[in-house]
């Protein structure tokens, strides 16, 4: 029952995108992959997925939001634009953001820059240069770990502060530690205090 349901909900789908041709639009836009050697290996409303050798393409056009994005993966391990461009160049990466569309106009502009972004900073995926992957999934992993220091920070931070006004010294020292690669110099000023400040006040010592 939930099964022939979601079946009847992805045909009503279908129908609804069928009109803004992204399938056609996609052939058009990323004809340049052909040329390199690529070979369409799935085209559906929402999704073109093309493939060479250990690469294969993916530009999908997000059924929630509208996305227009793609993707590369190489031996099985799929990486967005995103990264790929973060890897290649950090400030155009910045300005970075999948574009969305509901109007077939908005469909070919946001296929004809995905292409233009993929020609620009995706050549050695394409090529498959397993030393460019290798720095990618070495770059992933910073990037991973970055994030996670975040929403630490983001986390920690106001129970440093207060622990510090409070002046539990001992606890903002802790606190403040876990964090040390996020903290603003004014913060660093804090940690060092209060790591004075605790080991003065240690049970037994003097003061």
């Amino acid at each position: 029952m939930a099964a022939e349901a979601m079946t009847q909900e992805q045909t009503i789908f279908e129908q609804d995108r069928a009109h803004l041709n992204f399938q056609s639009a996609v052939r058009e836009k990323f004809a340049f992959l052909n040329d390199l050697g690529f070979s369409e290996i799935e085209a559906l409303p929402t999704l073109v997925r093309y493939r060479k050798d250990d690469v294969e393409v993916d530009v999908y056009y997000g059924r929630q939001s509208y996305e227009i994005g793609a993707g590369i993966s190489y031996l099985g391990a799929r990486y967005e634009m995103a990264d790929i461009i973060r890897a290649m160049d950090a400030d155009a990466a910045e300005r970075y953001g999948g574009a969305m569309a509901s109007r077939m106009e908005g469909v070919v502009a946001g296929l004809e820059e995905l292409g233009s972004l993929i020609k620009r900073h995706g050549v050695a995926a394409l090529r498959a240069d397993p030393q460019f992957f290798s720095t990618l999934e070495e770059k992933r992993e910073i990037w991973r770990k970055d994030y996670w220091l975040d929403g630490l920070a983001r986390q920690l931070r106001p129970q440093a502060d207060d622990a510090f006004h409070r002046g539990d010294y001992s606890r903002a020292a802790e606190l403040y530690a876990r964090i040390r690669d996020r903290l603003s110099p004014a913060e660093i000023k804090k940690l060092t205090f209060a790591e004075q400040r605790s080991q003065c006040w240690r049970p037994g010592s003097a003061g």
